[in-house]
């Protein structure tokens, strides 16, 4: 397997979306925070391979949550660092894809609706499904994930959902 290196094809990505509830990984729910963001990323490796066409991007995101709880809006301050593998089921970048990303993240509050963080420092993960069109352009769908991932107790975390516009360069 060798690695082409990517054309350093780029992407700004502009996000919106909601909190989510406590049916998935968090323990309680912040279904009514709403969420913008924009994330910069780079492509830097591909692996045209038989099973489709995956590729390595770095990414950098901030997003910004607020939310309304007791009478009272919080705002929640999200900066992120990860590494994104993307995956074509066809030999080129086209039609639908699916990435997942796990990095680092920054969250500017402990305390959000009535979720308690204990660290400012926690985990990033994200799993989505986009479409690429034909111009380059790509819309997409995120599931969004932040936690110590037990480095400390308790480990609450949050999540939230997006859905994201990418503009290629």
């Amino acid at each position: 397997m060798t690695a082409n290196h990517a054309s350093a094809e780029q992407e700004v990505i502009f996000s919106a979306g909601k909190g989510l509830g406590d049916a998935l990984i968090q323990r309680d729910s912040i279904s009514s925070a709403e969420m913008a963001g924009i994330n910069y990323a780079i492509n830097f490796a591909e692996f045209p391979l038989t099973t489709g066409l995956w590729q390595w991007w770095a990414q950098g995101s901030y997003s910004h949550l607020r939310l309304n709880y007791r009478g009272e809006r919080q705002e929640q301050n999200v900066f992120e660092l990860k590494p994104v593998l993307r995956w074509y089921p066809r030999p080129r970048a086209e039609g639908f894809f699916g990435e997942a990303g796990v990095g680092a993240a920054y969250l500017s509050e402990k305390n959000f609706g009535d979720i308690e963080l204990t660290t400012h420092g926690n985990f990033a993960l994200h799993f989505g499904a986009g479409y690429r069109l034909q111009g380059g352009s790509v819309a997409s769908v995120r599931y969004s994930h932040f936690s110590n991932a037990y480095t400390n107790t308790p480990n609450p975390g949050f999540d939230f959902a997006s859905l994201n516009w990418h503009f290629n360069f």
